[in-house]
């Protein structure tokens, strides 16, 4: 596996679990994309300012995250929360 996976992999680790809980604590309340990088690099200061919108993309294509872009201009964002999650 090169450096630069190997990295990304680490910063998936640190941070997909963060922007999980982010998700939890937003509902689907829209929110800005500025939001979620500060409430990661909260924890995280040392993160690249792009990791935090890159992770949450990969998310979505794993399917863990729904969200829809409701103002790509603003990156103003809206999780859809499953009945599933919902349950849990």
């Amino acid at each position: 596996m090169s450096e630069d996976r190997q990295e990304r992999a680490r910063v998936y680790v640190k941070i997909a679990p963060l922007i999980l809980q982010f998700a939890g604590i937003m509902g689907e309340r829209p929110f800005h994309v500025e939001t979620l990088r500060r409430f990661v690099r909260h924890y995280y200061p040392e993160i690249a300012p792009d990791s935090p919108g890159r992770i949450l993309r990969q998310l979505r294509v794993e399917g863990r995250l729904d969200y829809s872009v409701l103002h790509r201009r603003q990156s103003l964002y809206q999780f859809h929360v499953t009945k599933a999650e919902t349950a849990a």
